[in-house]
């Protein structure tokens, strides 16, 4: 029996694409729907798009990425339960069971944009904590050791991808910008090592600012060794950008669009610039679908 997952990550501009990106998702034959981190950085940001995925009446899971803090996300997703059962939180819920298949949730981001969820591999459990100045949720990826009980029936969903070599086809690729001395921008310190988007970064550089743009596969490269000792073939993450609608294998070789495969590393796609898609599973074989919402929106 196939079961069909429609996915959404990065919503960044505007929570309104989510209920068009939705009803979009239903018409191509999405089942459930995942939120897979990056939905909000605002409680009102993140409760419109959350209750968007309640009204759909889809069984929706709900994670954290980069952005979100815990003040926002956590109130949000208590309230809204309550109002619709089809809302599932993965940060209380990390593995769903579903027609001989598995999806294990990894929430949270290794590199956090304000957010207060971190996604760690520093031998810190997996606890709620104080950093130096704010609360802090941890995850340790290391969870997934417990979680993944059979690797050619799991898929991993996570918004940070496993590092990949491949700049081509690996769903890691990032463009940026990197702070290589210490500046000040706006009465602030802008420190050496600080990372800024691309689109930020090149309006600095040709300001004369310090930085070096720099194009590269960026994924968590403790993610790629953990996937590779659990034998994980089958992962989907967003976060990147510029590597939206990629997919490959765990080589970084490329893999085709709608045909199915029992190894595939998916980055679904970025919301703010209409991309999104469907993940279709079979057993232990998965087939992906990218889907462009300004074909379907006019």
């Amino acid at each position: 029996m196939n079961t069909k997952y429609g996915i959404i990550s990065d919503v960044h501009r505007d929570p309104r694409i989510v209920a068009p990106a939705i009803e979009v998702l239903k018409s191509q034959g999405a089942e459930k729907l995942i939120l897979n981190g990056d939905i909000g950085n605002s409680q009102e940001f993140v409760a419109f798009v959350v209750n968007s995925a309640g009204k759909s009446g889809l069984e929706t899971y709900v994670q954290p990425g980069s952005h979100e803090k815990l003040e926002d996300f956590e109130p949000v997703m208590e309230f809204f339960k309550d109002k619709y059962s089809n809302l599932i939180n993965t940060v209380e819920n990390q593995k769903i069971s579903c027609n001989g298949h598995e999806l294990v949730f990894l929430p949270g981001s290794d590199f956090r944009c304000g957010g207060q969820y971190a996604l760690s591999n520093q031998g810190l459990p997996s606890k709620i904590c104080r950093d130096d100045k704010n609360l802090v949720r941890i995850i340790n990826m290391n969870d997934l050791t417990k979680l993944v009980s059979n690797p050619d029936k799991t898929i991993v969903i996570c918004h940070v991808p496993r590092k990949f070599d491949n700049m081509e086809y690996g769903i890691d690729m990032a463009e940026f910008g990197e702070v290589e001395n210490d500046f000040v921008m706006n009465e602030e310190k802008i420190e050496s090592g600080s990372i800024f988007p691309i689109q930020i970064a090149s309006q600095l550089y040709n300001a004369g600012a310090p930085i070096t743009l720099k194009k590269e596969n960026r994924g968590n490269k403790d993610l790629e060794k953990i996937y590779n000792e659990l034998g994980i073939r089958k992962a989907v993450s967003g976060h990147f950008h510029e590597s939206g609608h990629r997919a490959c294998d765990r080589n970084g070789n490329y893999v085709s669009e709608n045909e199915f495969t029992d190894e595939l590393f998916w980055n679904s796609g970025y919301c703010d610039a209409g991309q999104t898609g469907i993940l279709t599973v079979s057993d232990n074989k998965v087939k992906y679908q990218n889907i462009n919402l300004q074909d379907y929106l006019k």
